[in-house]
């Protein structure tokens, strides 16, 4: 749910301010689950970097969106598969390589 929250949160601020503001959330889920907090911050990593259904998070996207031709909602088309798949690393592979 930490994972989800940050890309949701992620498609309206920046990926480093949503990790900032989600980081104490998860430092106090793992202490209070008595584990260690670097899986936390790893997937957290992973999941802030899934900004791909609104150009507005990204920078780079929102440049190229009127020279492109784009619209707003083009973005989610290949978005959306794509944050399942950081979904994916971020909640299954993440604890593989930082274990709790």
């Amino acid at each position: 749910m930490l994972c989800v929250l940050t890309m949701v949160l992620g498609q309206f601020i920046s990926n480093v301010a949503t990790v900032l503001v989600v980081i104490p959330i998860a430092v106090a889920i793992s202490q209070s689950l008595d584990v260690s907090v670097q899986p936390f911050m790893m997937a957290l990593t992973v999941a802030g970097a899934a900004a791909f259904l609104t150009p507005v998070a990204t920078p780079a996207n929102l440049m190229v969106m009127q020279p492109g031709g784009y619209q707003f909602g083009d973005d989610g088309r290949l978005g959306l598969p794509l944050m399942f798949v950081y979904l994916a690393v971020a909640v299954l592979y993440v604890p593989l390589i930082w274990p709790f």
